[in-house]
Parts: structure tokens; sequence; C-alpha cells
């Protein structure tokens, strides 16, 4: 019961201090047009969710190092397992 109290205070603060912000004014990204139109060019030859399974996995390559630290981080963290 505080606890909730506690929380709905630290939102209301923070939704406060977020409404106290300047609105952002909308802009417009004509120069994105041409990258769209190249991408739906694209999407004729290859599709897009098989580029899109290629991408995340050469990605996951370039960063397994970084992934393989992440797991044996948790690893340890984990008593009693060496």
């Amino acid at each position: 019961m505080i606890l909730e109290a506690l929380l709905t205070a630290i939102k209301y603060i923070l939704y406060g201090i977020i409404s106290l912000l300047p609105r952002i004014p909308i802009v417009k990204l004509d120069f994105l047009d041409g990258v769209f139109q190249l991408l739906s060019l694209a999407d004729l030859l290859i599709d897009v969710r098989v580029f899109a399974g290629c991408l995340v996995t050469v990605i996951m390559i370039l960063n397994i190092d970084l992934i393989w630290a992440i797991i044996m981080w948790v690893v340890r963290k984990i008593p009693g397992v060496n």
C-alpha cells in the first residue's frame, strides 16, 4: 500500500517534469523518400524477411564476443556454478 502510493507519486512527478518539456515540431523527412523507394525496388529481388534474417545473423556473428561475455556474466552470478 505504501509502496504503491510512493510509486504513484513518483509517476506523477515524472509526468509533471515531462509536461514541462517544449513540444517538438513535426519535421517532414523528404530525404528518406529515396531510401524507401530503393528498398521497395530491392523488395522485388529479395524478400524482406530473408534480408532481415540475414542482417540479424550477421550482426549476431559480429557481436558474438559481447553476447558470450553477457552469458558468462549471468552464469557467474548463479551461486555454486563455476
